[in-house]
């Protein structure tokens, strides 16, 4: 049982869910290797009487098919023990309920030095309660619960230094942990937000769909009945990466990039159980990496998702498969269009590309420059024959070279201008060749290729070129 799978990060997680249900508001998260190794998670939830802790140290100790709150993160009664035995060998559970403090511990050196096979649970004196970290914290509060990891032999194996590896076991904690319950890092609708700390850095969201970025796209969504329950489906298109910033890409595609987090981001109760994948219903594609697809279950129907203990796998039962698979088009169409066409606006006049896709043919194209784009045109009309025909050759001559397998390349590592303050000066400089060249006002300008591409910088070029 402790080779379930679990990382630290996500083993800790399943102990956040534990403080989410008891209804906790602020939950702390230290850890220390510098004498005796520890991970300590304490919380300030409704707690626990001597009975519901012993319980709550049952393996196995609530039947997964019976009906839980609309708000438990829980399922199979294991997550605690699990979660917790999977990095250490002993497990302290210290709680507060109505004023009084119970305790219990697993300690697998214990019981392997017992002759008769049995699991015996142990009540810790309190002697060795104000020994644990956080112990006095926990004395301190109305209500809450402590846990302990100590014996840390799975976490620290074949170390030679301790805090090095408590260090790089912890490296992905904050972000892990931001990513996973960030709806509930932040307040949403009703919902107050839980504050969480390790080691007194306050967790941040990580939000992989970017509400705070006005130029995601909501798509229409939709909600489907299995049995009495509903599931709801909400797609998104984030903005083109020249609208995002270094921190955006790093938040929306995390280490797999933007291409490899595209697809269903399943939500139960709120918290985030797997994300980054369209289920094999369609192979994922550059086209599509910008589509985010919300769906949120209740926690009713986590026999047809097939929810395992660690709740890192789910896979949707065919009713929902099969809907979602008729969904998919639609949603990925839109992230076609905000890759092809970035930023591109027609309020003030028709837009016009700088570059022109020919398909003469289906499956062969290629990619010319467009010759009725004003700055080529107006270009063109001051020259005399002759020029004009030179200036033809020198446009097919870039036209036959345009790197297109370096572009691509380039495109799918989510590179973007490093530099916006940089960037917004370039765009000023552009747009003013442009005017010289064509004669046109500012506002026609700025719905011309590439200016179009750039609408987040239209009012700061505006006002830096009135001036």
């Amino acid at each position: 049982m402790r080779a379930v799978g679990y990382t630290t990060e996500t083993a800790i997680a399943d102990i956040v869910d534990n403080s989410i249900s008891a209804g906790a508001p602020h939950i702390l998260i230290e850890y220390d290797a510098s004498r005796d190794p520890f991970v300590a998670i304490l919380d300030d939830g409704h707690g626990m009487d001597a009975t519901e802790l012993t319980n709550a140290m049952r393996h196995g100790s609530s039947n997964p098919n019976a009906l839980r709150a609309h708000h438990d993160l829980g399922r199979f009664g294991l997550g605690l023990k699990t979660a917790s035995l999977s990095q250490c060998r002993k497990l302290t559970v210290v709680s507060k309920k109505n004023g009084a403090i119970h305790a219990r511990c697993w300690d697998i050196d214990y019981l392997q030095s017992l002759t008769d096979g049995k699991w015996v649970v142990l009540v810790p004196d309190q002697r060795e309660l104000e020994q644990l970290p956080l112990y006095q914290d926990l004395a301190g509060k109305l209500s809450g619960t402590l846990v302990v990891w100590q014996s840390l032999d799975r976490m620290m194996s074949g170390s030679s230094s301790p805090q090095e590896e408590m260090k790089t076991r912890m490296s992905e904690l904050l972000h892990h942990l931001g990513f996973v319950f960030h709806r509930y890092s932040q307040k949403e609708g009703n919902f107050d937000p839980v504050e969480i700390y390790v080691n007194g850095v306050k967790v941040r969201p990580m939000d992989p769909f970017l509400k705070d970025n006005n130029f995601r796209q909501p798509l229409e969504g939709q909600e489907i009945r299995v049995r009495d329950a509903t599931i709801t489906v909400k797609p998104y298109v984030l903005p083109p990466i020249s609208h995002l910033s270094t921190e955006e890409i790093e938040t929306a595609g995390g280490r797999s990039g933007l291409r490899g987090s595209q697809g269903f981001y399943v939500y139960r109760n709120r918290r985030l159980v797997i994300w980054g994948t369209w289920f094999r219903l369609v192979p994922k594609d550059e086209f599509f990496k910008l589509t985010r697809v919300q769906v949120d279950i209740p926690n009713s129907l986590d026999d047809l998702w097939g929810l395992d203990i660690k709740k890192s796998v789910a896979y949707p039962p065919d009713i929902v498969r099969n809907r979602l698979r008729d969904l998919i088009p639609h949603f990925v169409s839109s992230s076609r269009k905000t890759i092809t066409y970035p930023g591109r606006k027609e309020k003030n006049g028709k837009f016009v590309p700088l570059w022109q896709r020919i398909e003469p043919r289906h499956g062969v194209f290629r990619y010319e420059i467009n010759s009725e784009h004003p700055a080529i045109s107006s270009l063109s009309e001051k020259l005399d024959k002759e020029e004009q025909s030179i200036l033809q050759a020198v446009l097919e001559l870039l036209t036959g070279s345009l790197p297109l397998e370096s572009i691509y390349a380039d495109m799918c590592s989510d590179h973007r201008h490093p530099d916006a303050e940089g960037l917004i000066h370039e765009l000023i400089e552009l747009a003013t060749n442009i005017i010289r060249i064509t004669g046109l006002d500012v506002p026609a300008v700025l719905n011309i290729d590439p200016l179009a591409r750039y609408p987040q910088h239209h009012s700061r070029i505006l006002e830096e070129l009135s001036e």
